[in-house]
């Protein structure tokens, strides 16, 4: 069985290619484009029409591939920006009408679920207490679990605690940054806004616990870190250590640069994001220092494949019976 999953987030629409293979995963394509969705949601509380003209585009490709990859199915899942999009049902609507594709809105329980269940999938080592971060466009999800390893693919059964903040890369750019790089005034009231959110949260998330970060920001910073040259594969390597030091330093150095200086960095790893990327490491590094952790292990695997772990629990009578 070949499927394709696409994750509708707030700046990116992702497509992941996966042939399951009884209760194992094989990922075999992947796409990332840029849609960004979610300009002007903060704001406006509507997605744009020029949002959703890149959204159909975007869509409009990804199909075309996955049936160029010979994909039996297509499963789509929408995320911050089209939950808080008042016109949501419209922009849902109109996808369907124009390409035949049923956009499921995840619920942030979902959403954060799943994105865990993918980034431990990367890893067989996972003992005692782990701690996801996923930083989106529009919103941060935390989420705690306990030996998630022994899980696998149920690894939503290993969670203990999960929590969303409303605060994510583009969210807070827009809301706090009038030029890259930013005065130290907004630099600050960024910083103010995510400490808040993570002290509000209150999330337990047990002594000690391997930090692991998925999806967009993390997996771009281990790629800028390791440099344009670099091997590592996103698609299928294994994981890859950030110290907090490292993101300390990567922090004080993206906060000073020009968008374009930062798209110089890693003109791959930065197309579409070089001017939200920035509070993006800003958001890591907060996360680091309030769970007081010394290093992230960055996951290759985001929504997208927790998208495919899912429909594999679900369709598959060996693992039948995980939520949600």
């Amino acid at each position: 069985m070949r499927l394709a999953t696409i994750d509708v987030g707030t700046n990116t629409a992702q497509l992941l290619i996966v042939e399951a293979d009884g209760p194992a995963l094989r990922r075999l394509h992947a796409v990332e484009r840029f849609v960004r969705l979610g300009e002007g949601v903060d704001a406006q509380g509507r997605i744009g029409t020029a949002a959703q003209d890149r959204l159909l585009d975007a869509l409009r490709a990804h199909v075309q591939t996955a049936r160029e990859q010979g994909a039996d199915r297509v499963v789509a899942a929408g995320t911050s920006a089209l939950r808080d999009a008042a016109n949501r049902t419209a922009v849902l609507d109109a996808v369907r009408d124009a390409l035949g594709l049923e956009i499921e809105l995840l619920s942030g329980a979902a959403e954060a679920a799943w994105s865990f269940a993918a980034a431990c999938a990367a890893f067989d080592d996972l003992t005692g207490p782990c701690l996801v971060v996923d930083i989106g466009g529009g919103s941060t999800e935390l989420i705690a679990g306990q030996n998630p390893s022994a899980h696998h693919p149920r690894s939503v059964n290993a969670i203990t605690a999960r929590t969303s903040l409303d605060v994510g890369c583009v969210r807070l750019t827009e809301r706090c940054f009038s030029s890259q790089p930013p005065p130290a005034d907004e630099i600050e009231r960024a910083g103010r806004l995510i400490d808040a959110a993570l002290r509000n949260a209150a999330l337990d998330a047990g002594p000690d616990p391997t930090l692991i970060g998925t999806a967009g920001t993390a997996t771009a910073l281990a790629l800028v870190h390791a440099g344009p040259d670099s091997t590592w594969d996103a698609l299928h390597g294994g994981g890859f250590e950030l110290s907090r030091r490292d993101v300390r330093g990567w922090r004080e150095r993206l906060l000073r640069l020009d968008v374009d200086a930062i798209r110089a960095l890693h003109p791959a790893a930065m197309e579409g994001r070089a001017d939200v990327f920035p509070v993006g490491v800003l958001l890591l590094d907060r996360v680091l220092s309030h769970y007081d952790r010394d290093a992230v292990r960055v996951s290759p695997y985001e929504l997208r494949h927790g998208l495919a772990l899912r429909w594999l629990v679900e369709n598959s009578s060996s693992t039948a019976g995980a939520s949600p």
